[in-house]
């Protein structure tokens, strides 16, 4: 037997190559059509009668194992036949999607190690990527061309935006990309729900109204030991018939893809739906699903309702992969109740370079799943500079300048945020922070805590924690008589006090944090539905 693995690399890099929306839109079809369309018809070219749902190596030629995130992996009796699958499949990717990184291996193995030609193949994998020449060197500077005004690659031609426009240099590469667009319309509409027309309104949206947009990321937490808790299964069955170790391997990959992708999708739409419910506008959500695929998430959405977005995404994702009927057989043979994400929210200005945003969205990910082990959890940015931004500097910069603490982020969301150590870094604390700055008098309507105050203390955190701490206790002294405001004033805070340290050993507050996400909270409901979604 072989297994054939085909997968593409740099998947955000070819995404947000460019900062125009058609583009970015586009190329997130043509990485979907990879496990779809693409993947279709290069099987049934190789394999004629070829059925994704119905074939089992066991008794026909090929077998549809994992399709997701960019990629497939087959089972296949015959290697040539493997060989052949995978030429196809680069074939129409440098046919239809010039620069995109894709390239395949294909593993031999015995009856019975199917586990560990898995294993393989996701070793080799990018080990042939590297040694292959990168897209770039698809095209040539000599002789000397003119640079694509998009993405800035060697053009093949002209083309005008929009009517009465100048005609400008565009690439291969931008020209598939804005050729996808109809297709990639289509496809994201059906996932968000609603139709082209509404899809193509919130392009314009993010391209020309909104004053932020966001880049959002999610991924799973501790996918890879799930994966690899499946080959301990395999390994625990080797009493049984070779054939048949094989075959309940392959069922568990399937259902374990499948399901955690199921679910994804499930959690987008209900991350829609809840999200709605807390805008006062009955106008569509303005995200755009760039990638839903396996346990990955990318969108891009308006400021306003990204960090909604991305809370309710990771509460529903982690509580539907309890519930998945697919989900929860291979679960509990792997001791697991259910699956948890991080999120990054990167929350920049309109014309903001794109890429930048995601790199961000990523570093924040990476940030969150600092606490995989407690729950699922979110990390957010809104930046107000235009230079690359810098994680570690953006963290670090109140408590580098003599400041009295950096934020708590990561915040809890999820089942998670009953564990001792959340508290004071649930998404919940920080709502009720914003809320506590919205909150007004009802008899005289001015806010509970006035803006000087607030400014005041913000200050107090940039020059040192003694003087944070000292206007802190100021301003309680001055509301002592007042238990409405008192009560305000403790919500930004903690056991007390603006800052305090964390299981990590650092010293921490939540009211930067609740500062900078206060213009990016709905002003509807502040809780969750969380279950009743």
């Amino acid at each position: 037997m072989h297994l054939v693995m085909i997968g593409t690399a740099g998947l955000q890099r070819y995404i947000f190559a460019s900062g125009k929306r058609q583009q970015i839109v586009g190329a997130s079809d043509l990485i979907a059509r990879v496990e779809g369309e693409w993947a279709d018809h290069a099987l049934e070219q190789v394999f004629p009668g070829f059925d994704r749902n119905g074939w089992r190596v066991d008794t026909h030629d090929a077998e549809l194992l994992v399709a997701g995130a960019g990629g497939v992996t087959v089972l296949v009796r015959d290697r040539a036949a493997g060989r052949r699958l995978v030429t196809r499949m680069r074939l129409v990717a440098l046919e239809t999607a010039p620069g995109l990184d894709m390239c395949g291996v294909i593993v031999d193995y015995e009856e019975g190690s199917l586990a560990s030609a898995v294993q393989e193949a996701r070793r080799r994998l990018p080990t042939v990527r590297e040694r292959q020449p990168g897209p770039l060197a698809r095209f040539p500077r000599l002789p000397i061309v003119a640079d694509c005004a998009s993405d800035g690659l060697p053009a093949k031609g002209l083309h005008a935006e929009g009517e009465g426009e100048a005609a400008r240099p565009e690439s291969a590469v931008s020209e598939a990309k804005r050729v996808s667009r109809p297709n990639a319309l289509s496809r994201m509409s059906a996932i968000a729900g609603t139709d082209r027309a509404t899809m193509s309104g919130i392009i314009d949206r993010l391209g020309f109204e909104a004053e932020w947009v966001a880049v959002v990321h999610a991924d799973g937490n501790g996918l890879g030991e799930v994966f690899g808790g499946l080959d301990d299964l395999s390994a625990e069955g080797a009493s049984l018939p070779p054939g048949e170790r094989d075959r309940r391997h392959a069922e568990r990959l399937r259902a374990l893809s499948r399901g955690v992708d199921g679910c994804a999708k499930r959690a987008f739409a209900a991350a829609l739906r809840l999200t709605a419910g807390e805008l006062a506008s009955r106008e569509p959500v303005p995200v755009l699903p760039l990638i839903i695929g396996g346990d990955d998430l990318t969108v891009v959405c308006e400021g306003t309702v990204a960090l909604s977005f991305a809370r309710h995404y990771l509460e529903r994702f982690e509580q539907l992969t309890k519930e998945d009927l697919m989900l929860r057989p291979v679960l509990e043979r792997l001791g697991r109740d259910g699956l948890s994400a991080a999120a990054g929210v990167a929350i920049v200005k309109r014309n903001y370079p794109f890429h930048f945003a995601y790199e961000l969205a990523e570093e924040l990910t990476r940030e969150a799943k600092g606490v995989k082990s407690w729950s699922s959890a979110l990390s957010f940015v809104a930046l107000f500079e235009s230079s690359a931004p810098d994680l570690g500097r953006i963290r670090s910069s109140a408590a580098l300048s003599g400041g009295g603490g950096r934020s708590a982020s990561p915040y809890l969301v999820g089942a998670g945020c009953a564990n001792g150590l959340a508290s004071g870094r649930r998404w919940e604390d920080l709502l009720e922070g914003v809320a506590a700055l919205r909150r007004r008098d009802p008899v005289s309507g001015e806010v509970l805590l006035p803006g000087g105050l607030v400014h005041e203390l913000r200050e107090g955190m940039c020059l040192g924690e003694e003087v944070a701490t000292s206007r802190f206790e100021l301003a309680r002294r001055r509301f002592e008589k007042d238990s409405v405001r008192t009560g305000a004033l403790l919500a930004l805070a903690r056991d007390g006090g603006l800052t305090w340290t964390d299981p990590e050993g650092r010293t921490v507050t939540r009211l930067l944090d609740v500062l900078a996400a206060r213009p990016f909270v709905p002003e509807g409901p502040e809780r969750s539905e969380g279950g009743n979604a």
